[in-house]
């Protein structure tokens, strides 16, 4: 019996939870506007550390792409000891502090739908996306 199965290379369900993980971290920063550019790997070329196996506190403060570099690390929940001129525990007390942001963010703008849905009896799926922080 076929249960619409893809015929794709099977990805282990460690790989798959990291690529959700990943998905929601990189939401969060887009939707709080930490900066777009991190995407982009041109700024690794441009960064302090690029030749040098560990960034230090010493690179971070002279780092054009400090910025880039901490959405990135944000984003991967990168394990590395510096980053984006934060040390491993200053990003994950800043992450916590931005997730928490999102998630009321996100609360409030969810309860102006329902109040939008009582009001028209309606709730459009393109107001959903816009607050999930996806395309329609």
């Amino acid at each position: 019996m076929n249960h619409n199965r893809i015929n794709s290379p099977s990805v282990s369900r460690d790989r798959l939870v990291d690529l959700v993980v990943f998905e929601y971290r990189s939401l969060v920063v887009r939707r709080l506007g930490v900066t777009a550019e991190w995407r982009v790997l041109e700024w690794t070329d441009s960064a302090a550390c690029a030749a040098e196996p560990e960034a230090t506190a010493d690179m971070c403060q002279r780092c054009p792409a400090v910025g880039e570099c901490l959405a990135a690390a944000l984003a991967s929940d990168d394990r590395a000891e510096w980053r984006g001129g934060l040390s491993r525990d200053d990003r994950e007390h800043l992450w916590a502090g931005m997730e928490r942001t999102y998630r009321e963010v996100r609360d409030i703008e969810l309860m102006r739908l329902d109040v939008d849905h009582l009001i028209s009896g309606r709730r459009p799926a393109t107001r959903l996306h816009t607050v999930n922080g996806t395309e329609p």
